[in-house]
């Protein structure tokens, strides 16, 4: 598993590839172009029915690990990622009306979404964007008269209650963004992480086999000096990697969901 970009550039065209998760045309969203764009009521989160794994940062240890194994990227920025299903394109906890399962941890990256922090140029002030090619968004044509969509921009130019919701969102969570980054790297280079796979094996002879990530290893961990472990403790990293730890408990019960949605897949009329 890869960690997507994070950020986007607001001055030229990004390449598909190197787009963050969910995101198709991110742009920078601005009065004289966007004034009557809305979002549209009511949280919707098919954009992510098929993400098998959704970024998640620090300050969401805690809740997201309830739900989900964390696991970190095999990439070289190696952030932490929640790991949501474990066939290919195929997202245990979004429903098939596109709400997220009832009871269960929403990631602040999905809830985020349309919206994202845009930088104008390198070094510049982050601003808010969003994915003008998502659904959740009115388009300019429909916005004005759509009454489930809230406008964004107010007569003058200013953020609406929505438009200010999703900047605050975005300041937030890129805020906790650098802190996680700083965590991971600190990982990489005290050599915590370690590749794994995880196999599971159903009742009816198929198997899932989820690849590509990385998890702290606990010997590793245990052997870590005094001096680091400190540093560790003052930071607060110490909490994180034994959430992360407890966190891998929940592949049973995510191996356990995966069955009983493939038994269903097979045996719809049940």
């Amino acid at each position: 598993m890869t960690n997507p970009t994070e950020t986007a550039s607001a001055t030229s065209p990004v390449p598909a590839a190197s787009l963050p998760l969910f995101y198709r045309a991110p742009g920078l969203l601005r009065f004289q172009d966007h004034a009557r764009l809305g979002l549209r009521r009511g949280p919707a989160f098919g954009f992510a029915a098929g993400a098998t794994a959704i970024p998640v940062v620090a300050g969401e240890f805690a809740l997201a690990g309830r739900d989900y194994p964390l696991v970190f990227a095999s990439d070289e920025a190696a952030m932490p990622l929640a790991v949501t299903g474990l066939a290919a394109g195929q997202n245990l906890f979004v429903e098939a009306d596109g709400q997220w399962r009832a009871g269960c941890y929403i990631p602040g990256y999905a809830r985020r979404y349309p919206f994202i922090g845009m930088t104008v140029a390198e070094g510049g002030a982050t601003l808010l964007g969003a994915d003008l090619a998502s659904d959740r968004l009115a388009s300019d044509r429909l916005a004005a008269g759509d009454e489930e969509a809230e406008l964004l921009f107010d007569a003058k130019g200013g953020p609406t209650p929505a438009g200010q919701a999703a900047i605050a969102l975005c300041e937030a969570y890129a805020a906790d963004h650098e802190r996680t980054r700083a965590f991971a790297q600190a990982l990489k280079a005290n050599g915590l992480l370690a590749a794994r796979t995880a196999q599971v094996n159903y009742e009816d002879a198929g198997r899932a086999v989820v690849q590509g990530f990385q998890l702290v290893d606990d010997a590793a961990f245990r052997a870590l000096p005094g001096p680091v472990l400190a540093e560790f403790h003052a930071k607060g990293w110490l909490d994180l990697i034994v959430l992360h730890l407890a966190s891998q408990q929940r592949w049973r019960a995510l191996a356990a969901e995966a069955a009983k949605t493939r038994t269903q897949a097979r045996n719809p009329e049940d």
